[in-house]
């Protein structure tokens, strides 16, 4: 059975933001769904241009580990996307997840959207986001 994550639209004073020190390197973790979270950048093997898979990791504070969240974007090689662009993973994540993207400033709707079997996966444009450079340069480093 899928579960679907979900954002809820409600605001609280509520860190949004936290700084920790992992490996040696220090990194910003996201709040979503009441969920620290760092995002994982990495690029599908398959489809032109180095297509973009964003993952998000959940950090256990007790436990200080990460644990893969859930997948944000679906690789659809066939499908023509705009350079810097990926579809986003909505059968699997609440729709809602494009306004937690854009809220973090990872980027931008393009209006544009693919289709595989029964669903429609909207695209976004990463490039168009300076959080997603900042995570972007952070996981290259990583990957080092």
């Amino acid at each position: 059975m899928k579960t679907k994550n979900t954002l809820k639209g409600k605001k609280t004073n509520q860190k949004t933001t936290m700084l920790i020190t992992f490996n040696g390197m220090n990194l910003k973790l996201l709040r979503y769904n009441k969920v620290w979270v760092f995002p994982s950048i990495q690029y599908y093997s398959d489809g032109l241009g180095s297509p973009i898979a964003l993952d998000l990791y959940s950090y256990d504070t007790k436990k200080k580990e990460f644990d893969l969240y859930t997948g944000i974007t679906v690789n659809l090689p066939n499908a023509e996307r705009s350079a810097g662009c990926q579809f986003i993973n909505t059968n699997n994540n609440d729709p809602s997840i494009l306004d937690w993207l854009e809220k973090n400033d990872f980027g931008k709707r393009t209006g544009k959207s693919a289709q595989s079997g029964c669903c429609t996966y909207p695209e976004f444009n990463f490039y168009a986001g300076k959080q997603f450079m900042e995570y972007k340069a952070v996981n290259d480093k990583m990957n080092e």
